[in-house]
């Protein structure tokens, strides 16, 4: 026998393999290699090569199909997206600890290197972030050659065509309102398997978002910036568990929905620029990307692989952005991270801006934030700042101006900033009974259903069914589970927002009539069938998002 063949020529001749002996596309086989090259660099374990390698010849097998629509082409779909939750189970990237404490004297104790020094490692104060949080612009960095590969301009092609079909675009028309419905889009047969691919695609192009940053000198080239970002959107749609009853795709589609809404009030828009807007965007997208269906007390309870990598702190949100970075790590098409400016230094060693850092710190607070451990923390800090907001209305307004040459006013700004935006993805993420009723009336119904799977399981396993959990006692008791919802967790976080931001009234009007709603049928006494005329929804695929714990 010759000798064994290297992981970029199996992936070579994997890809020859796929598509049965006929010789295959240039790109494509540059595609493979690339992947191979990367499964090489980055994934020592021969369980996470033989993954990509799968995947790879997945992909050209699908690239060489000419019909679009076949049942082939979906099957690989689907296969696609099986390995991709099967991926998850294998990762184990290290992730890097924060810094803690502080440490700093007088200023005229030491150098303005040396507290540069000091700041960056023995303080969480970040101060690239801050000053791009005041500055939003850097020179112009080395521009980055545009990656073309046929996959991604096929994705761009396939949305665009379904966002011209009436029925999507009648969906699509309601984007910017609360209103919007989002299960509609994903539950439509003809965009529900990319939904966040072309909600994304239609709220760029509507926004002109890519436009106005490259005018605003945030990134070199609008058209790879959008297309990268288009693909990432792709990525993402295949990496929300289908098996997820209620934290799927189409929930990513209705929390980015409802912050694009929240992003464009006037007191938000008024203290937040375009790329804080695409970044809240981006961090709703991917808020719950592979998320299992079972929630952080499950984690907790069982022990699991990702709550033993996070220590039992936000489990799945830890897991959700890390996930997402990894993807774009991993696969250059997708990676619009990289094309951020990346600094831009000022003659005073405290005046630097780098985009990348305070994108990514801004991505990883929004979607930490999150984690309900942390709502009653968060509704308390939203109440002082509507009170400060009512004792002095232009009080932020005035400390952003003065700001400017301040370090410490600079790390308090992006402080106030990265609450701001954390608001509105929460916000977003709880706003389910803020909705019309019949939308209202199908996000319960799948937020339920989950639920008691996850207790059927607990059940199966001997373990304590986790609250809100037990189907048996939840099933007669809908109306009363919902008013403690609203009443103890959505109306306190809600009421103190819509002080501040005018447009959340209409939110909180809604909120109102889902109540009367609620009361009444409590009255009643109706059951979930009465309520839903429908049974739960079981699961189709309980599929576990775990890490290996093998090295990377």
């Amino acid at each position: 026998a010759g000798p064994r063949a290297t992981g970029p020529a199996r992936a070579r001749a994997a890809v020859a393999r796929s598509a049965g002996g006929r010789p295959t596309e240039p790109a494509a086989v540059a595609a493979a290699a690339a992947m191979s090259m990367r499964v090489g660099r980055t994934h020592k374990s021969g369980v996470e090569r033989a993954l990509l390698t799968v995947r790879a010849r997945i992909q050209t097998a699908v690239d060489l199909l000419d019909d679009k629509e076949s049942a082939a082409r979906r099957e690989l779909a689907e296969a696609d997206k099986a390995l991709r939750a099967l991926e998850i189970r294998v990762s184990a990237a290290e992730r890097r600890p924060r810094a803690v404490g502080e440490l700093l004297g007088d200023e005229g104790e030491t150098s303005a290197e040396t507290r540069r020094w000091l700041l960056k490692n023995f303080t969480e104060h970040d101060l690239e972030a801050a000053d791009a949080n005041e500055i939003q612009s850097a020179s112009s960095s080395p521009s980055m050659e545009a990656r073309h590969r046929r996959s991604s301009i096929q994705i761009i092609e396939d949305v665009q065509d379904v966002m011209l079909m009436p029925e999507i675009s009648d969906l699509l028309v309601m984007t910017g309102s609360i209103d919007f419905d989002a299960l509609a889009l994903a539950t439509s047969p003809e965009a529900g398997h990319r939904c966040i691919s072309v909600f994304g695609t239609h709220v760029l192009n509507k926004d002109g978002m890519c436009k106005h940053m490259k005018e605003s000198g945030w990134i070199e080239d609008s058209t790879a910036f959008q297309q990268a970002f288009l693909a990432f959107c792709s990525r993402l749609d295949s990496l929300y568990n289908v098996g997820a009853i209620y934290h799927s795709s189409a929930h990513a589609v209705d929390v980015a929905a409802t912050t694009h809404w929240l992003m464009q009030s006037d007191y938000i828009s008024s203290r937040t620029t375009k790329l804080d807007h695409f970044m809240a965007f981006a961090a709703a997208a991917l808020h719950d990307v592979g998320h299992p269906g079972m929630n952080n007390l499950w984690h907790t309870k069982t022990m699991s692989p990702l709550a033993l990598r996070y220590n039992d702190k936000s489990i799945l949100e830890n897991m959700h952005v890390a996930l997402a970075f990894e993807t774009m790590q991993r696969d250059p098409d997708c990676d619009w991270f990289s094309l951020l400016k990346r600094s831009s230094e000022g003659a005073d060693p405290y005046h630097s801006a780098n985009l990348q850092q305070y994108v990514r710190k801004g991505i990883i607070n929004m979607v930490l934030a999150t984690d309900m451990a942390k709502h009653s923390s968060h509704v308390q800090e939203l109440k002082r700042l509507a009170e400060e907001h009512r004792e002095s209305p232009d009080q932020d307004m005035r400390e952003k101006e003065g700001a400017e040459g301040d370090k410490a006013a600079r790390q308090k700004a992006l402080e106030k900033k990265m609450f701001l935006l954390e608001t509105v993805v929460h916000a977003a993420d709880i706003s389910n009974p803020c909705k019309p009723r019949q939308i209202m009336l199908a996000w319960t119904r799948r937020v339920l259903s989950e639920f008691w799977a996850q207790g059927d399981e607990e059940r199966r396993l001997r373990l304590e069914v986790s609250p809100l959990c037990d189907r048996e006692s939840g099933m007669v008791s809908v109306p009363k589970g919902q008013l403690g919802f609203i009443n103890f967790v959505v109306m306190p976080f809600f009421s103190p927002l819509a002080e501040l931001v005018a447009e959340a009234q209409e939110a909180i009007e809604e909120l109102v009539k889902n109540c009367e709603f609620w009361k009444a049928q409590d009255a009643a006494g109706t059951s979930f069938e009465e309520i839903f005329g429908a049974d739960p929804i079981m699961p189709p695929m309980l599929t576990q998002v775990t890490e290996a714990s093998e090295g990377s």
